[in-house]
């Protein structure tokens, strides 16, 4: 092996014929590596088309159905008694927590360490999808079940947990090159995102708490709706963000892994 490449000594790489047989441990391991690299594409790829089709289904809801739920009056939890729109909304909630799943194990594959906060408030975000899409709403102002009760729970915690998930993923991403300028733009979406989180909680006080007295000027139940929808939909931004670095991060992995075995199978003799 003397005056072979250091990069090809340190291969092990075995020959045959002039070729790289697959029994080689460096090339073994740019294999896998690059298995890896291709399964943590797929899981991008896959988020990426879904939170897409997310955004659009939610936005054809919107516009379809505007004279049943009014988007600005009433919360998109609604769309469950529009006999039309309750089972694309509440498929829409599951994909979203498929989508979520996949961006996370993605990025954990490809070497980046999400850390306790991160997985504990992504964790509390698709349990509150999930519940969301169970329990529907009651058909009210207030809240007049189990069902509801549940529903108003899970629903305050989702549009909470996820800018806070953001907020956690983003101080870990900043460490790992190549992440940083995404790391900055989650984190600076998620603050607005936790703003608005906090002006919709704020907007459905008087709906929740009805003994309550309120100024007219501060009841913002009339645009409630409003706020929801773009708060919901800046939070699948956020998602797509780290959807679309992945999927850019797994290519550029797995072309440099593939240009790495060409020049371990061109170096041998």
């Amino acid at each position: 092996m003397s005056g072979q490449p250091a990069s090809v000594a340190g291969a092990n790489a075995q020959v045959a014929g002039g070729k790289v047989v697959a029994g080689g441990d460096g090339v073994r391991r740019l294999a896998w590596l690059t298995g890896v690299s291709t399964a943590a594409l797929g899981l991008a790829a896959f988020a990426v088309i879904s939170l897409g089709r997310s955004l659009i289904t939610m936005t054809y809801l919107n516009v379809k159905f505007f004279d049943q739920v009014d988007p600005f009056s009433r919360a998109v939890s609604y769309y469950v008694f529009v006999d039309q729109a309750r089972r694309l909304f509440t498929a829409t909630l599951f994909t979203v927590v498929l989508a979520t799943i996949a961006v996370l194990a993605g990025i954990r594959w490809i070497g980046i360490r999400l850390g306790g906060p991160t997985v504990v408030f992504f964790g509390v975000w698709c349990v509150s999808l999930t519940l969301c899409a169970i329990f529907p709403t009651d058909d009210a102002p207030t809240i007049q079940s189990a069902s509801g009760m549940i529903h108003q729970i899970a629903g305050a915690s989702l549009f909470v947990s996820l800018p806070l998930a953001g907020s956690a993923l983003a101080y870990r991403l900043r460490a790992y090159p190549g992440w940083e300028r995404v790391a900055r733009i989650v984190r600076r979406t998620s603050l607005i995102a936790a703003g608005l989180a906090l002006s919709y909680l704020i907007a459905r006080l008087p709906d929740l708490y009805p003994s309550l007295v309120f100024v007219d000027f501060f009841d913002a139940r009339g645009i409630s709706g409003l706020i929801q929808r773009v708060l919901f939909g800046l939070e699948i931004v956020v998602l797509m963000i780290l959807a679309v670095r992945l999927l850019e991060a797994c290519a550029v992995k797995m072309r440099d892994r593939r240009r790495r075995t060409r020049a371990i199978a061109g170096s041998t003799p």
